[in-house]
């Protein structure tokens, strides 16, 4: 391995006049070589700039002398930096030429420079812009604050896109009193129906005791069978899926979950309605007659003594209504003494073909009224007191309200339903979220994209602008020249050459003047 010292050459010789490894204040004037050879022969001084061992050492010898536009140098200077001197095209330019073709050839530069740059500014001002802003595992709490400043433009892709209701959702409903009350229980049947005689054939045909039995019978049921719909209802929807790609916000969120439960509240009724009333349809088709005798009774014919069957006859209730034609004939429910035929009207209650439909048509007064269930205890022989329902403020249902409304409504008060968003967000964990917005004026981006464009811009115009003036140039003084054309004059004159006589002596011969005068045309 060897080292070649760094060596400061005479610019008019070959000789060497320092060495920058014994001498670190070596110097000279710096030149600019015409010839691409590098030869010795053709080359330039630059006046002020002076060459030394290191380049801070060059800048700091060197002054301005060059940089001036008025001298001489700056021309050739500048033709050196853009890589194209101007000198180099034609040795027959002079300094002048060159200055004022460097001095074009600057301008020329610094406005297609302004221009090429004025463009994409122009451009990028006018042009909207848009932007993404990415927010990688946001908390909660984060993801509400996104959620207030930038509504349905935020995205948050779920990392689990399938979850139960039952995660996030807690549904129970309240049901009407008379479900709650001791009427409906199976305690209080026994203790009223245990003062009724066992055969209840004894009472008259239109006597409400030997309907009682059946109508408590049934409110139980209804009571139970809704609650267990109900409840069936309840988990069917818990135990479903709720799919989403994306985190849904609160708002769409409490929406799209409400609309499914409303729609599961609906079905409840829905299809405990159409069971009941597929087997009302069966027991009135069939004619199936009641045990209790309120829509068919038998008709003996003294005639047919021996006969194998009976004939039956159809009840009629009020407006002449006929079981036979319709379940729904119904009257008003009375206690019937047995001796005195009196009839004692009981409130809301109705008796008709069957225990079913009456009490379907039938009102729950009587269990609000005092009176009405002393009514009840009285003849029912129930030695106990009955406590009336107290009515409640917050019910959607009147006293008055009829039994087959509430059951079309499954004795649903209303449904409690609660709603946890912040672990419907948990059970989403969207890895991230993102929001698109559009911006019309971003400087830093103008910025960025100006000076992206410069680097390539100044390439391209350090190429082309010295060529593009020399050749504007040719060009200009090729037609100079071809339009100043010299036109040759032709003149006649008389030149008079008038030669002076000269006497010439000889001292041995003898003198004679010589004529030398003439004229010359």
């Amino acid at each position: 391995v060897s080292f070649i010292f760094t060596e400061i050459y005479d610019a008019n010789s070959t000789l060497i006049n320092c060495v920058c490894a014994t001498n670190i204040h070596c110097q000279r004037s710096a030149i600019i070589y015409h010839d691409k050879t590098l030869s010795a022969a053709d080359f330039s001084i630059i006046p002020g700039i002076v060459e030394g061992c290191f380049v801070i050492d060059s800048l700091l010898y060197s002054t301005l002398q060059c940089l001036y536009l008025d001298s001489d140098c700056f021309p050739i200077l500048f033709g050196l930096l853009l890589r194209e001197p101007v000198g180099d095209r034609d040795s027959s330019i002079d300094r002048m030429a060159a200055k004022r073709l460097g001095q074009w050839t600057t301008r020329l530069y610094i406005i297609l420079l302004i221009i090429g740059l004025s463009i994409p500014a122009l451009y990028a001002i006018i042009q909207s812009q848009t932007l993404t802003k990415t927010y990688v595992k946001p908390s909660f709490e984060l993801y509400e604050k996104l959620q207030r400043d930038h509504g349905n433009a935020l995205e948050c892709p779920c990392s689990s896109i399938a979850t139960a209701y039952n995660q996030f959702v807690k549904i129970d409903a309240r049901f009407h009193e008379i479900c709650l009350s001791p009427f409906a229980s199976n305690q209080w049947y026994n203790n009223l129906t245990v003062g009724l005689v066992s055969n209840l054939s004894i009472y008259d045909q239109r006597d409400y005791r030997r309907f009682f039995s059946a109508h408590l019978q049934f409110l139980q049921g209804l009571c139970n069978i809704s609650n267990e719909s109900v409840s069936n209802t309840i988990d069917q929807f818990l135990s479903s899926l709720l799919i989403t790609t994306q985190l849904l916000s609160k708002k769409d969120f409490d929406a799209r979950v409400n609309s499914q439960i409303e729609l599961s509240q609906l079905n409840a009724p829905t299809t405990l309605g159409h069971f009941l009333f597929l087997i009302r349809n069966i027991n009135h088709g069939n004619a199936i007659i009641s045990k209790y005798g309120t829509n068919f009774q038998y008709v003996i014919d003294c005639e047919l003594q021996y006969s194998t069957y009976l004939f039956t006859e159809a009840i009629i209730y009020d407006d002449e209504c006929s079981c036979g034609l319709s379940p729904l004939c119904t009257t008003q429910a009375n206690f019937i003494e047995s001796n005195s035929s009196k009839k004692i009207p009981i409130q809301g209650l109705k008796i008709g073909c069957t225990p079913s439909e009456s009490f379907r048509a039938s009102t729950l007064e009587c269990f609000y009224n005092q009176s009405c269930l002393n009514l009840i205890q009285q003849y029912t022989n129930y030695k106990a007191r009955i406590n009336p329902i107290i009515p409640s403020n917050s019910s959607q249902f009147s006293m008055n309200t009829t039994m087959a409304e509430l059951i079309d409504h499954l004795f649903i008060e209303e449904w409690a339903t609660n709603i946890n968003y912040s672990t419907y967000f948990e059970k989403c964990l969207p890895l991230s979220c993102s929001y698109t917005y559009i911006q019309r004026f971003n400087l830093f981006y103008i910025i960025t994209l100006l000076l992206g464009f410069q680097g390539g811009l100044t390439i391209v115009l350090k190429w082309i602008c010295p060529k593009l003036v020399y050749g504007l140039a040719k060009i200009y003084n090729y037609r100079k020249r071809q339009t100043n054309i010299i036109q040759p004059s032709c003149s006649h004159g008389i030149s008079t050459v008038n030669i002076t006589t000269t006497n010439v002596y000889n001292a041995n011969i003898d003198p004679k003047p010589i004529p030398t005068n003439r004229t010359l045309r």
